[in-house]
């Protein structure tokens, strides 16, 4: 993607979709800041591609491309529709080990619908495997069809783009907080550590959720030193989980343009600026995401 291009960053909640430009050779600052409400559920209708839902979003897009000039467009894909796991050297790096993982973990779906990426990990003798079924996202390709550049990015790639515009080298904790689930990933002196999304129907169930799954998987409770929640239910499960981050890092809500590093023509919103994290992230078009398909 072109860095002298206008990048939109599009992000979306429940029915909301929120969405930022960058401002081309002024970094850190944005042109635009905004978020649309609908009547139905984006991200299912992005999926689905629904006769009612659908066209309402991609006219949004369209008059946001028209308006702000954007060649370039990055959208977050949902964690819900992809499969995150770690796999030693001797799977990724030996071709038939590689490929009967893939078939296990996607079973029933044609190889050819599949798209792998691997990541690398701060711990050199494991990447990590990120899982897309083509199928799940023509939505997605349909809806940005018409920029001339399109890239999905995956949760826990918006703490690379954190990381790249924040020059930060510690270890943090990114906790992207939303209606149904929760994706946690870990970084750690520069890298991607690990990640996972927990399901939950209830944030009153996160407490004992988040010690389930932090039992077998030690990094979610290891030593870092600063937690960024963000996304549409940030508030409320920051609250709810902030007791069991408490041995850890410093919370951070990024509720502010301050907070996030940015600068902006308007200074006050009215939808929570924390829900926008992602899209804003995508906007400065850092180019941090890695990813090696095989």
């Amino acid at each position: 993607m072109g860095l002298d291009e206008s990048c939109l960053g599009i992000c979306y909640a429940d029915n909301y979709l929120f969405y930022s430009v960058n401002s081309p050779g002024q970094d850190g600052h944005l042109k635009h800041i905004g978020s649309f409400e609908f009547n139905f559920d984006v991200k299912n209708s992005i999926i689905s591609g629904d006769e009612y839902g659908f066209p309402a979003l991609k006219t949004a897009l369209s008059n946001l491309k028209e308006f702000h000039d954007c060649k370039s467009v990055k959208i977050l894909a949902p964690a819900t529709e992809e499969c995150w796991t770690v796999v030693p050297r001797s799977v990724y790096e030996d071709a038939s080990e590689r490929e009967s993982h893939i078939s296990l973990l996607m079973h029933g779906t044609d190889r050819s619908d599949i798209e792998a990426t691997w990541q690398p990990l701060s711990n050199v003798d494991y990447k990590l495997l990120l899982l897309r079924n083509r199928a799940s996202m023509q939505g997605f390709n349909q809806l940005l069809g018409s920029f001339s550049n399109s890239e999905y990015v995956s949760e826990f790639e918006v703490g690379a783009d954190w990381q790249a515009h924040s020059n930060t080298n510690g270890s943090f904790l990114m906790v992207n907080c939303l209606s149904s689930y929760i994706s946690v990933s870990s970084f750690l002196l520069g890298k991607l550590r690990a990640c996972t999304y927990l399901h939950y129907d209830n944030p009153s169930d996160l407490p004992y959720l988040w010690t389930l799954y932090s039992g077998n998987l030690t990094w979610m409770n290891g030593i870092h030193e600063k937690i960024y929640a963000f996304g549409h239910q940030s508030r409320i499960i920051s609250e709810i989980l902030t007791p069991y981050w408490d041995d850890s890092g410093t919370v951070h809500v990024m509720n502010t343009l301050q907070e996030m590093g940015v600068n902006a023509r308007e200074k006050t919103y009215g939808f929570p600026l924390e829900s926008a994290f992602p899209a804003i992230m995508m906007s400065l078009n850092l180019d941090s995401h890695a990813g090696q398909p095989a």
